[in-house]
């Protein structure tokens, strides 16, 4: 059965922690016709040279949320009970959020992509209202970390901890979300037969969407194998006897789509986790340099979002 009219999905969020793939993910949402910001709008940069595919107004609100939760992207705020205690100190109102994001978006269906979203999704979906649905997009948490030691010298178990952190996060809060989990490998390896899978599940949800004929070979057009430059396997995790092991596991699990998500039973998060992400806090910039444009108003020095990579 068909939703009935007015219940399909205004928008599509893509989800997912840093070098994650969501850039790549948030283009193909596009090709299917949910409409990303504006151009001009648009985050690029030198690594990922086919754009961000995310909006830069709303990279700096979010990166402002976070300040005001006394919180950044690399210090994200606690999973469990501590979570509201923290999200209570933000000011910004869903009014003043609606309406820059509604500046930003002006077409329905839309497609937006922030990670920092991943760790905000409470306070969006407050804004967004109940007709959204989510894409995440899971990357192995070695591959992730070591993309971010390369490109930003992050040591790869504070990289772990903060991919452990925004995933659990992703888990607990999109309960009751249309939710489509999937993985950065089929993306990469079959680009083609991952839009397949989106588009079911966004025309399974209502969403108006572009004709089909174009987007296999658009998809695989898009997606270049090439620039992956770290490839691991769970047993690298059991091998190296990470702790994200087991949440990559729920993860795992987890994969397809669900009209309704459930929040699996999580493991507890390991201690390793806020040792690690406590050893910078939010006081504390990261080693690199960020460029001009990541410093926003309202929020400290951030990275780069991230690439494809």
């Amino acid at each position: 059965m068909r939703p009935l009219l007015g219940t399909s999905p205004r928008g599509v969020l893509v989800l997912g922690m840093h070098r994650s793939g969501t850039s790549a993910a948030t283009r193909l949402v596009n090709v299917l016709g949910p409409a990303t910001c504006a151009p001009a709008e648009m985050v690029r940069g030198p690594w990922n040279p086919s754009g961000h595919f995310e909006s830069r107004t709303l990279m700096h609100l979010n990166n402002a949320l976070l300040t005001q939760m006394g919180r950044t992207w690399w210090y994200p705020p606690p999973a469990g009970d501590a979570y509201d205690a923290v999200a209570a100190r933000i000011t910004t109102t869903h009014g003043q959020a609606r309406r820059a994001f509604r500046r930003v978006h002006r077409s329905v269906p839309w497609v937006w992509k922030d990670p920092r979203t991943s760790v905000l999704l409470p306070f969006w979906r407050g804004v967004l209202g109940h007709r959204i649905a989510a894409v995440v997009v899971v990357r192995n948490p070695l591959e992730v970390a070591v993309s971010m030691q390369r490109r930003h010298d992050v040591p790869v178990a504070f990289g772990v901890a903060l991919w452990e952190r925004y995933n659990r996060l992703i888990l607990l809060h999109s309960a009751g979300l249309p939710v489509l989990v999937t993985r950065y490998d089929d993306l990469v390896h079959d680009p083609g037969a991952w839009s397949d899978q989106a588009r079911s599940f966004l025309a399974g949800l209502g969403m108006r969407l572009a004709s089909v004929a174009e987007d296999a070979d658009t998809a695989r057009d898009f997606i270049d194998p090439d620039l992956r430059h770290s490839t691991h396997t769970r047993a690298d995790l059991v091998e190296a006897g990470d702790h994200s092991l087991a949440l990559y596991d729920v993860l795992e699990a987890a994969m397809g789509p669900s009209t309704s998500f459930q929040t699996p039973v999580l493991p507890s998060e390991p201690p390793a986790v806020a040792t690690e992400l406590d050893t910078v806090g939010a006081e504390t910039e990261l080693a690199w340099h960020p460029p001009p444009w990541a410093a926003g108003p309202g929020g400290p020095p951030t990275s780069e979002t991230e690439g494809r990579t």
